[in-house]
C-alpha cells in the first residue's frame, strides 16, 4: 500500500503539471477543408495526364451537383490526376477525411481510382494511396466512402490532395468524372458527451476552445475533490489500517477505507491484466496473429490530448458507465419499491415522513450504500448491473484498442464498479485516474529516463503484490455469490419434536428424578385396570435473558446510535438472527419468526 501511495502520488504530480500542456495546446486548435469542393468554377485544381495521352478538361454543367472535373483515357493502362494544395495549422494531431462522386461512362472492362494525400506534388503512390476504388465497368454518379488521411498529417505545413484514375483495361475511350472533392481536416481534440447504447453514441461535440477549458478545469476539479474527500473522512480508518498488528490480516484487508480499497482493486486488476497480455502475446506467437499493442503513440507534440482525453476519462467514462448503467436503474427500482411501501401503508426502517422516505432513492445514483448485509433484492441487482456494465465496458474499448482489449477492459470495469457500489463514485474515479494516468510525468518530460524506470519498476512490482490481492478477491465474490443464492432459498422446516437441548435450559425448570420404588407389587388379577401412564415431561421454555455460553458475536454494535434489537430464538436459544422482509431468521437452525 506504501508502493501504490507513492504511485498514486505521482499521478497527481503529472495531473498538476499538465495545464502547461493542455491550455496552450486548447488555444491552437485548427481545423479546415479544401476549397472549390463543388467545382462551381475552374480552378484550385491542377491537372496531369501522368504521362500518358489523358486529356483532362472541366466542365461547367453536367456534374453531379453542377460542374466538374472530366478525364478521358483513351487505351489501356492510360492513366491522370488532378490535385489541389491544402495547409494545415494549430495543434497536433490531425484528423481528417476525403469523400467525392464518381461518374464513369464508356468502355471501362476494369479500372482503379486511387485517392491520396501527402506533402510533395509529384505523382501519387499507389502503394501509399489513403483509398482504392476498383471498378469494372461503367457506373452513374455515386459517392464514395470516406477515406481517412489521419496517419498522413503529421505536422503543420502544405500537402496535396491528389485523385486519381487508372484505366487497367478497356475496350473504347473512357470518360471518368469527379465532383464534390472535399477534404476536412481539424485537430483531434473536441469535448464531446455519449452515452453507451449499448456502444458509445456521441450527442453533443464541441471545439469551443473557451468550453474545452472549463470542460477541462471541471474534470480535474472532480479529481482531486474525490481525492480529498475520501484523504479527509478517511483518515482514522486508513491509520487503524496501517498500524493494525501484522497477524490481524483481516482487519487491514477489511478496511472500510475508500482508498485502501481503491489500492487494493487497482494492484488485482494490474495483476490480471499483466498475465492476460503475456499469456495472449505467448499464444500469438505459438499460433499467429497480431499481438496486443495500444493504439496511443505519446510525443512531445500530442501529449497534450492525452492528458485531456486521460483524465476525461477517468470522470466521464464513470459517469457514463457506472452512474448510467448502475446507479440510475438501482435509483429507478429503488424508487419503485419505495413508492409501493408508501401505498400500501408499510412500515419502514427509521422514522420521518413518506416523502423523505421516497427520495432516499437517490443515494444508489452515485454508489457507496451498497454492503453485505443489504436486502438480498438489492445485492442481485447490483450483480446483475455490475456484470452488464462491465460487458458493455469492454466491448467498447475493441474498436479502439483491438479485440484483445476486451477482457482486460471488462476486468477493470468489474473493478470501477464494486468501488463504485461499495465506496461510491468517487473510489471508481480514483481507481480509473491511477490506471490511465500512471506514467504521466514521463509523458510530460519530468524526470527523464531514470524516473520512468522507477515508476515502471513500482508498477512491475505493485502488479506482483497484485496477485495476493486478486486471489483474496477472487474467493471473496464467490462466497459472496453462494451466501445470496442461500438467501433466495427457502428456510429449512423446523421439526416436528425437537429435542431440548439441557445446556440452555435454567436448572430449576429441569424435570425432577423420578423415585424408584421400594416394593415390587405382586401380579396383577387380570380384571384389574391398567397402571395409569407416567406423567409427560413438562417442556424446557427458554430464558430470554441467559446467553448462550457457546455464542461468539459476530458484529460489534458501535458505542453510538441506537441500541440493537434483542433477539431469542424460540426453538435453540440463539441470540442472533438475519432480518429480511419483517421476519427473523436465526442464523443456526433456519427459523423464521
Amino acid at each position: 500500500m506504501v508502493g501504490f501511495i507513492a504511485f498514486a502520488v505521482s499521478d497527481f504530480a503529472g495531473l498538476a503539471w499538465s495545464p502547461t500542456f493542455v491550455v496552450p495546446g486548447v488555444q491552437r486548435i485548427g481545423s479546415g477543408a479544401t476549397v472549390n469542393s463543388a467545382l462551381d468554377f475552374y480552378g484550385n485544381w491542377t491537372p496531369d495526364s501522368w504521362g500518358t495521352g489523358t486529356n483532362l478538361s472541366y466542365q461547367p454543367t453536367g456534374g453531379h451537383d453542377g460542374g466538374f472535373l472530366r478525364m478521358t483515357l483513351f487505351g489501356s493502362n492510360a492513366r491522370g490526376f488532378w490535385m489541389q494544395p491544402f495547409r494545415v495549422d494549430g495543434s497536433v494531431p490531425f484528423t481528417a477525411a476525403v469523400r467525392l462522386d464518381v461518374l464513369i461512362t464508356g468502355g471501362l472492362v476494369r479500372g482503379q481510382l486511387l485517392v491520396s494525400v501527402d506533402g510533395s506534388a509529384s505523382v501519387p503512390d499507389p502503394a501509399t494511396a489513403i483509398g482504392k476504388v476498383n471498378y469494372t465497368g461503367p457506373t452513374p454518379w455515386n459517392t464514395t466512402e470516406r477515406f481517412r488521411a489521419d496517419a498522413r498529417l503529421d505536422d503543420p505545413g502544405i500537402y496535396y490532395l491528389k485523385v486519381a484514375f487508372i484505366a487497367e483495361s478497356v475496350s473504347g475511350p473512357v470518360d471518368v468524372g469527379f465532383d464534390n472533392i472535399r477534404l476536412t481536416w481539424t485537430t483531434d481534440a473536441a469535448v464531446f458527451l455519449y452515452v453507451p447504447a449499448p456502444g458509445p453514441a456521441v450527442v453533443f461535440v464541441s471545439q469551443d476552445k473557451n468550453l474545452f477549458l472549463a470542460y477541462y478545469g471541471l474534470i480535474v476539479a472532480a479529481i482531486v475533490l474525490a481525492a480529498g474527500y475520501h484523504t479527509v473522512r478517511e483518515v482514522s480508518d486508513v491509520r487503524r489500517a496501517f498500524t493494525a498488528p501484522l497477524e490481524a490480516i483481516g482487519r487491514r484487508l477489511r478496511s472500510r477505507s475508500g482508498w485502501i480499497a481503491v489500492g487494493q482493486v487497482w494492484m488485482a486488476m494490474t495483476f490480471f491484466q499483466v498475465v492476460f497480455i503475456l499469456l495472449f502475446d505467448l499464444i500469438v506467437a505459438l499460433f499467429g496473429g497480431s499481438p496486443a499493442a495500444s493504439p496511443i503513440r505519446i510525443d512531445n507534440r500530442n501529449a497534450w490530448v492525452y492528458l485531456f482525453e486521460l483524465a476525461n476519462a477517468s470522470v466521464y467514462e464513470e459517469v457514463a458507465y457506472r452512474i448510467l448503467l448502475i446507479g440510475v436503474p438501482m435509483t429507478i427500482g429503488s424508487l419503485i419499491v419505495r413508492v409501493m411501501e408508501v401505498n400500501r401503508g408499510g412500515t419502514w426502517n427509521g422514522s420521518g415522513p413518506a416523502g423523505r422516505h421516497i427520495a432516499g432513492a437517490w443515494r444508489y445514483l452515485l454508489g457507496g450504500v451498497v454492503r453485505r448485509d443489504s436486502p438480498k433484492e438489492t445485492l442481485a441487482a447490483a450483480w446483475a448491473f455490475l456484470f452488464a456494465s462491465a460487458a458493455i465496458f469492454g466491448l467498447a474499448h475493441g474498436p479502439g484498442w483491438g479485440w484483445w482489449k476486451i477482457v482486460p477492459a471488462a476486468i477493470g470495469g468489474l473493478g470501477f464498479g464494486y468501488l463504485f457500489l461499495r465506496h461510491g463514485v468517487g473510489a471508481a474515479i480514483l481507481a480509473h485516474f491511477v490506471n490511465d494516468y500512471a506514467l504521466s510525468l514521463s509523458y510530460e518530460g519530468v524526470g527523464g529516463i531514470a524516473l520512468e524506470t522507477v515508476l515502471s519498476l513500482l508498477f512491475i512490482g505493485l502488479a506482483i503484490a497484485g496477485a495476493g490481492f486478486f486471489a483474496w478477491y477472487v474467493l471473496h465474490a464467490w462466497r459472496s455469490f453462494w451466501t445470496l443464492i442461500a438467501r433466495f432459498r427457502p428456510p429449512a422446516p423446523a421439526p416436528t419434536s425437537p429435542r431440548p437441548s439441557a445446556a440452555y435450559a435454567p436448572s430449576d425448570l429441569r424435570p425432577a428424578a423420578t423415585p424408584s420404588p421400594q416394593f415390587s407389587p405382586g401380579p396383577m388379577p387380570e380384571a384389574w385396570p391398567p397402571p395409569p401412564s407416567p406423567p409427560a415431561t413438562p417442556a424446557v421454555f427458554r430464558d430470554v435473558g441467559r446467553v448462550p455460553p457457546d455464542y461468539r458475536p459476530a458484529y460489534v454494535p458501535p458505542p453510538y446510535g441506537y441500541p440493537p434489537v434483542r433477539f431469542q430464538c424460540p426453538q435453540c436459544g440463539w441470540v442472533e438472527a438475519r432480518y429480511d422482509a419483517g421476519r427473523f431468521t436465526c442464523t443456526r437452525c433456519g427459523r423464521a419468526s
